[in-house]
């Protein structure tokens, strides 16, 4: 059995246990939390045996191989750090850290620990998404000429709406760009197997003044009649991002958390020489192939119909939709086999630390690029 030990039980790290829970060779040993009534509540539901009073006795605990790091952006970096400095192997909640310079010391220190390393971009673990890459790879899209896509989500739209990724010492310098863009970007990449090369963005605060909840919420939790401070907002709630990918193909990418109606609504489109495919998330089971001579095509997930290197992530017979829950556990799965084999295993391209340095390359040039209004070539 893996031990593992899970540092902040919010809505994120209780995602987080939900999939740990349905992988047979791991038991959670201690968990922690700032709010102990949330992280014993957490212990309780899931049968762990301890609650640690801080997360340095889960990172010095003997019994604990792996640690799970769900705390706000402004700790990925420390208590990743402490981790990996401790031995432990170590999956990170995404963003890699508050800076860039954090992100690649922390690749450097993870290589030369040798740490079995994971940054939680579950999104590409759908079994269509897998299937988007895997066709992209055997050339059947031909040459990519053009990606684009949104994402856009109404949990922010009032001014009595709140969360602590609003609040740049907890955050970092973005808030949208950095939460839902880096998930993006990163299924851009997964996907094309390409890379982004250059970006100019633009960010917007549209609600400048805010209603900051006098006590601790969770993310996605409803606010209104709360006792609260008005304060002023400093990130953005909106940012749009042209891009160009490493074969010159444009692209362009539009977020925001203040449309009304929408709650998480997540597309992207690539479209090749010979066909195109998209995917949205409110039909996370369906791929669309794209075609100029013949009627377009609709792939419903299944382990029958997909290609032999997506298959394995789908499942459930065709008919039974996997989720949000699924995509994680399918990321977890693959993680542990790594974790299990000293860094191999899983089919897939394992989202790593790696991933989550190039993730903040973008995001460090899109801020710069807003900054300076120009063109950010990325390194």
């Amino acid at each position: 059995m893996i031990g593992v030990g899970l540092i902040g039980t919010g809505y994120i790290g209780k995602v987080h246990l939900e999939a740990l829970s349905r992988i047979g060779n791991v038991r959670v040993v201690s968990i922690t939390d700032t709010n102990k009534k949330m992280a014993e509540e957490s212990a309780a539901l899931y049968g762990i045996p301890a609650v640690a009073s801080d997360y340095k006795e889960i990172i010095h605990n003997p019994d604990i191989d792996v640690i799970h790091n769900c705390t706000p952006n402004k700790h990925h970096y420390n208590i990743t750090r402490e981790a990996v400095l401790a031995g432990k192997q170590v999956l990170s909640e995404k963003p890699l850290s508050m800076s860039l310079s954090e992100a690649e010391e922390l690749v450097d220190l993870a290589e030369k620990k040798r740490t079995v390393t994971g940054v939680h971009f579950c999104y590409r673990y759908y079994p269509v998404v897998q299937e988007m890459a895997a066709r992209i790879r055997s050339g059947k899209l031909g040459d990519i000429r053009m990606v684009t896509g949104t994402w856009f989500q109404d949990w922010l739209s009032k001014d009595t709406d709140y969360s602590w990724r609003l609040d740049k010492r907890e955050s970092g310098a973005s808030n949208i760009t950095a939460d839902l863009g880096s998930h993006w970007f990163d299924l851009i990449q997964f996907v094309t197997g390409l890379k982004v090369k250059e970006v100019m963005g633009d960010m917007k605060t549209i609600i400048p003044l805010r209603k900051r909840p006098r006590e601790q919420v969770l993310a996605f939790e409803k606010t209104a009649g709360l006792d609260y401070d008005e304060v002023k907002m400093e990130l953005e709630e909106y940012s749009a991002v042209l891009f160009r990918l490493s074969n010159d193909a444009p692209g362009t990418f539009t977020t925001s958390q203040v449309c009304n109606g929408r709650k998480s609504d997540t597309e992207f489109q690539i479209y090749g020489k010979e066909n195109s495919l998209a995917w949205n998330h409110n039909r996370s089971n369906e791929l669309w192939i794209g075609y100029r001579d013949r009627p377009n095509e609709t792939l419903i997930e299944s382990p029958l119909l997909q290609s032999r290197e997506s298959r394995q992530y789908a499942t459930l017979p065709a008919g039974h939709p996997l989720g949000y829950h699924d995509a994680v556990l399918n990321m977890f799965k693959d993680y542990y086999k790594a974790v299990e084999n000293g860094g191999a295993g899983g089919i897939a391209e394992r989202p790593t630390f790696m991933t989550g340095y190039e993730e903040m390359k973008i995001l460090d040039a899109v801020i710069r690029s807003v900054k300076q209004k120009t063109w950010i070539k990325i390194d």
